[in-house]
């Protein structure tokens, strides 16, 4: 009777339990090979980080800290995780060394940013970004740390990056309506998509299919 992540099988419908605990089971996202979930779990109290291993159900907790840890998602290469933290008091985006559990700060500007993901070769990242009191998706590049806003919309959330890494697709509002709006990655195309539902939320990109 809570909330637990599973992992469901669509060629055969086969259902694995990866989760239950008291607490927190969220935010699961799947390493680049599938064989490992990132996720966030309280069972220890705090919101931290863990990687769980799908093949012998082995949980491995990434941080340690009195701060909300959430939102995980793994680099193109698997070798670190992008995550949310409050740990700084407000939201922002870390870097965890999945090796040595190593955590580094990526995001200064602004008093929040949150909800990131990797550009498909891993050089940036995308994310909500606010700007005075307006919700934004941004991009920063990794290497430069240079920052660039590609939206213009008020309440913008949940940035998806297209395969080719050219558009990110992301959720806004328009009055009372939730919709999605596409944006390229340098900011100069914006796309509006229309909807039949008064509110649509949290796309996400498919993978390349062969």
């Amino acid at each position: 009777k809570r909330a637990g992540i599973y992992v469901q099988t669509l060629a055969t419908g086969e259902v694995q339990k990866i989760t239950d605990f008291p607490g927190l089971n969220s935010a699961p996202a799947f390493s680049p090979d599938g064989r490992q979930l990132a996720l966030t779990l309280s069972k220890d109290g705090n919101a931290e980080i863990y990687i769980a291993n799908l093949r012998t159900g082995e949980l491995t907790r990434m941080t340690d800290h009195f701060g909300i840890d959430t939102e995980a998602r793994w680099s193109p290469d698997g070798r670190s995780i992008l995550f949310t933290s409050s740990r700084g008091g407000k939201p922002q985006l870390y870097l965890i060394n999945v090796a040595d559990k190593g955590v580094t700060r990526v995001t200064f500007d602004g008093d929040y940013n949150s909800n990131g993901a990797f550009t498909p070769d891993g050089s940036a990242i995308v994310f909500v970004h606010r700007t005075n009191e307006r919700f934004h998706i941004a991009r920063m590049d990794l290497k430069t740390r240079a920052l660039r806003i590609l939206t213009e919309t008020d309440l913008d959330e949940s940035p998806s990056v297209a395969p080719n890494g050219t558009m990110v697709i992301y959720a806004t509002s328009e009055g009372e309506k939730g919709l999605l709006g596409l944006v390229s990655t340098d900011g100069r195309v914006r796309v509006r998509l229309p909807s039949a539902s008064e509110q649509v939320r949290e796309p996400a990109w498919s993978p390349y299919m062969n």
